[in-house]
């Protein structure tokens, strides 16, 4: 097995509560390349964008995150997308692949 570190991230978004108009969406991150691929990544970078215009942003615990490069930085793109969006991340080696299933566990009785 290799020990290389997969290049990308699975991200699953569920929208908050409090964001109706929002849908959930699947998509792919690659923060060396500092893309977003897949349905809804266009949405995504408008959120980028208005975050990395604002400059920072603050918490649900009520600290202040720095933006400056969201598509790099892990702790900033959580920053962005935590303002509308439950993410589910999952490393993968490529875009648009799925994680492995887990094997279900048997039951000892």
């Amino acid at each position: 097995m290799s020990s290389q570190p997969l290049a990308w991230i699975r991200l699953e978004l569920l929208p908050l509560a409090d964001q109706t108009s929002l849908s959930s969406k699947v998509v792919w991150w690659n923060p060396d390349q500092r893309i977003i691929e897949g349905e809804g990544a266009q949405e995504l970078m408008d959120l980028v964008e208005s975050a990395k215009q604002k400059g920072v942003l603050q918490t649900g615990n009520g600290s202040l995150v720095e933006i400056t490069d969201p598509l790099h930085q892990p702790t900033e793109l959580a920053a962005v997308l935590a303002q509308c969006y439950w993410v589910i991340p999952q490393p993968v080696s490529s875009s648009g692949e799925n994680p492995p299933l887990e094997p279900e566990k048997s039951k000892l009785n």
